[in-house]
């Protein structure tokens, strides 16, 4: 993903996004991201989609949680030995899909 985002970066000047802010603020649409240039690195900006913004924080929220779970070694333990089951459980036939389970009668 952060690949992506600097992938889709299109680079403007200070000045000529004060004198076009309009038309540049439109190419930051989806995962197009506008890189606000200065001359110090750490002066520079990014202007991103909200929705885009979104999905990004989103997905950033759900490796946080996959590395905790990971680094819980005993939790993580468990999930490998439910993972063991669940596949010979597969395997035989026993189990069933949500949509047998929650079928209305």
């Amino acid at each position: 993903m952060a690949a992506a985002v600097l992938r889709n970066a299109t680079e403007v000047n200070r000045s000529d996004l004060r004198q076009n802010q309009s038309r540049w603020l439109k190419k930051a649409r989806g995962p197009h991201v506008l890189l606000i240039k200065a001359n110090d690195a750490e002066e520079e900006k990014v202007i991103l989609d909200r929705q885009y913004f979104d999905e990004i924080h989103k997905r950033l929220g759900s490796l946080v949680e996959t590395l905790e779970i990971a680094m819980d070694r005993k939790m993580f333990n468990q999930i490998l030995a439910a993972a063991d089951t669940l596949e010979e459980n597969l395997r035989l036939g026993n189990l069933h899909s949500l949509e047998d389970a929650f079928a209305e009668d």
